[in-house]
């Protein structure tokens, strides 16, 4: 028998063996916030940056598929069953999430904070986990919210778990995403890399939020997937020294532990 043919993916979007097109109608699934059900074609172009005549020719194909559905009324498409079957999957095959949860509920107790996992979709972090106390001044976030990566500790996190060719690639499209704020966003991201290399952990205060600060920690698994923690609320109570020099310690050792199943699972 022959030897399987490697695939080399550093080539990313300039490879031939890219397909265009099924870049664009993932896009379009990814087109949807938190808490929106209906959005019209005229939002899916200003949120894709694709044209309006490219939407209707893949929305087209995605309801046919069942991956959005129309409504005839509206003209609106929401998210079709066969797109949230591949969601509950791939959430209900992340072990590492049901392992994790008891963790992330203690911290969260502890601090009355919020504690998120979550994975990278495009430049924003989602959250396919989250535990918060019962304090009513925890952090509202739940899952399928988003923070961008290059705002938040979480989306921090994930760059430092990549080697240094992934994060090179991943700086580079947050670079053209924002080129105005790009140097400050550089300097923060940095900033953050050398504290994950000396602490563990990341920390950015009042980033994508002006009220919202938090520590971010990751782990990458044996397959290359890389997910992500942490710990949030209002800035007013989670202060730098908090962070610093208590959460974010515990934070790191919680994904210590974690790590240690992962290795465990892997073999």
């Amino acid at each position: 028998m022959g030897r399987t043919k490697q695939i080399d993916f550093e080539e990313g979007a300039d490879s031939p063996r890219f397909v265009t097109a099924l870049a664009r109608g993932l896009d379009i699934l990814a087109a949807w916030g938190p808490d929106e059900k209906w959005l019209t074609s005229t939002e899916l172009a200003r949120r894709t940056g694709l044209p309006k005549p490219t939407i209707a020719r893949l929305a087209y194909t995605l309801v046919v598929a069942g991956y959005l559905r129309h409504s005839r009324e509206t003209g609106k498409y929401a998210h079709g069953d066969s797109l949230v079957a591949l969601g509950i999957t791939m959430v209900s095959n992340l072990k590492l999430r049901r392992i994790a949860r008891p963790y992330m509920q203690d911290l969260a107790d502890r601090y009355d904070a919020s504690v998120s996992l979550g994975i990278r979709n495009g430049l924003s972090m989602l959250y396919v986990e989250n535990c918060r106390s019962s304090a009513p001044l925890s952090l509202g976030l739940d899952i399928g919210s988003r923070l961008p990566v290059a705002l938040s500790a979480m989306g921090h996190a994930y760059l430092c778990a990549l080697d240094a060719k992934e994060r090179e690639r991943l700086l580079g499209e947050i670079r053209l995403a924002d080129r105005e704020r790009w140097p400050q966003t550089q300097q923060a991201i940095e900033t953050s890399l050398a504290r994950w290399r000396e602490r563990g952990f990341t920390m950015v205060v009042r980033g994508w939020e002006s009220d919202i600060s938090g520590v971010g920690a990751a782990i990458r698994q044996a397959d290359g997937n890389v997910v992500t923690f942490n710990v949030g609320g209002s800035a007013s109570r989670f202060g730098r020294e908090l962070l610093e020099q208590d959460i974010g310690p515990q934070l790191a050792r919680m994904v210590k532990v974690l790590e240690s199943f992962v290795r465990a699972d892997d073999h």
